[in-house]
């Protein structure tokens, strides 16, 4: 597995199928965006009065604060904006999963999942994010670590949601064993990706998000190849 030959797979199964990874990536951000508060005028005024230095120091947060309550329904939004984001993202897993696998892809079975499945991948991405999260608050590089070593648990809890929650971390431990510095330079590479799509007045993001997740899909998928151990055939007991 070499970057040049990922990057090149990566980007033919990305142009191959730019619309639809373009319209996910746009239903994300929609769905993204219902979490913040667009007609918050009045934050907006403390912030530039901030700027001008009409007001200072904790009497300029005090009335930040004072002028952006957490109303009723700004939780709602939020808590509606956070249940859609993680239907597209198992959506968004399954697609690039059957894209990069080059299977013919269902939309209707893509977007069928169930409470149950609903609710396994987010119990496995919230104890990622936690552990993750506890690595970089007490030391940044366990956190680093656990980062690149359980990347594909998201990835896999989309797209195998049978298996428990200890398999799911396993296999991602099993996958990324001894190739921690080239995941993690895979992953800057993945940023990269993301990064050009803002440079591009922002629109670029809408196809570059989903790309990032196509390179990484691909990086799974040489990495199950490479890992993958067929059953011996079972020896014939015929006598001659």
């Amino acid at each position: 597995m070499t970057l040049n030959n990922v990057l090149k797979d990566a980007w033919e199964i990305g142009k191959k199928n730019c619309g639809f990874l373009i319209a996910f990536g746009l239903v994300s951000s929609l769905c993204g965006s219902l979490s913040s508060r667009s007609s918050d005028q009045n934050s907006i005024k403390v912030l530039q009065k901030i700027a001008e230095g009409d007001m200072q120091g904790a009497k300029a947060l005090q009335k930040l604060a004072e002028n952006s309550p957490i109303s009723s329904t700004d939780i709602i939004l939020l808590i509606v904006g956070v249940l859609l984001s993680i239907y597209v993202t198992i959506a968004m897993y399954r697609y690039v999963k059957k894209i990069v696998d080059d299977d013919d892809v269902n939309f209707k079975e893509l977007l069928n999942s169930s409470a149950k499945v609903y609710g396994i991948f987010f119990v496995k991405s919230l104890l990622y994010g936690i552990a993750v999260g506890l690595g970089l608050m007490l030391f940044v590089l366990p956190g680093i670590y656990l980062l690149v070593r359980l990347i594909f648990v998201p990835y896999i809890a989309a797209n195998e949601p049978e298996l428990s929650v200890s398999e799911t971390f396993s296999k991602s431990m099993n996958l990324t064993k001894d190739r921690f510095w080239q995941l993690f330079g895979y992953g800057i590479v993945a940023c990269l990706i993301v990064l050009a799509g803002f440079l591009l007045c922002c629109v670029g993001y809408l196809f570059t998000a989903p790309l990032a997740n196509v390179f990484m899909g691909v990086i799974y998928k040489e990495l199950v190849q490479e890992n993958y151990v067929p059953e011996s055939a079972p020896e014939s007991n015929d006598e001659m």
